[in-house]
C-alpha cells in the first residue's frame, strides 16, 4: 500500500505527459510504491494504477506506462497499456510482464521508449538487458548505457 494512501500527502509526478484531454502524471517512491495518476482538465484527478512509474508514453499505437521494483528480493517490471473506458474513467492493463524492474528510462517524441530491464545476478554480476518500446511491442535494443559497476 502507498504511504499516501495511508497519510495525507502531496504526490509529486516524477514523469508528467499530456493524454487523454489532461495529464498523466507518474511517481516513483522505491519501495512504498508510487502511482499512476490522472488530472483531467477542471482538476479532477483518478488513481489508475498503484505502482512504480519510471516512464509514459503517448504515440500512435497508444498510452503505455513502464513500471516496477526493485528492492530487496522483489523484482519486477511491467508495461502498461492505458486506455478510456466507457464511462471516461482510464484503466491500466498488463501489455508485457517484463523480466525484471526497469531503470535508465528514456521516453522519445516519437512514442518511444529505451530502458534497462534488471534480470538478475549470473554469479556475482548483475545482469541488465537494454529494450525499446515502439509500435505496441518491446524488443531487444543496443540504445542504453550500461550501468555503473
Amino acid at each position: 500500500m502507498a504511504l499516501c494512501t495511508l497519510l495525507p500527502c502531496a504526490h509529486a509526478a516524477d514523469v508528467a505527459i499530456p493524454a487523454f484531454d489532461g495529464h498523466l502524471l507518474g511517481s516513483d517512491v522505491g519501495e512504498w510504491t508510487g502511482r499512476l495518476e490522472y488530472v483531467a482538465r477542471d482538476g479532477a484527478r483518478q488513481t489508475i494504477l498503484e505502482e512504480n512509474i519510471l516512464g509514459i508514453v503517448n504515440g500512435a499505437s497508444g498510452v503505455f506506462a513502464i513500471g516496477g521494483l526493485a528492492h530487496m528480493s522483489t523484482n519486477r517490471g511491467a508495461i502498461y497499456r492505458i486506455d478510456r473506458r466507457d464511462d471516461g474513467t482510464l484503466s491500466a492493463s498488463v501489455m508485457v510482464t517484463l523480466a525484471g524492474a526497469p531503470s535508465q528510462v528514456r521516453t522519445h517524441l516519437d512514442g518511444t521508449a529505451d530502458f534497462l530491464v534488471f534480470e538478475g545476478w549470473l554469479g556475482e554480476r548483475q545482469h541488465f538487458r537494454c529494450y525499446r518500446l515502439a509500435d505496441a511491442a518491446v524488443q531487444p535494443a543496443n540504445t542504453c548505457t550500461p550501468p555503473a559497476r
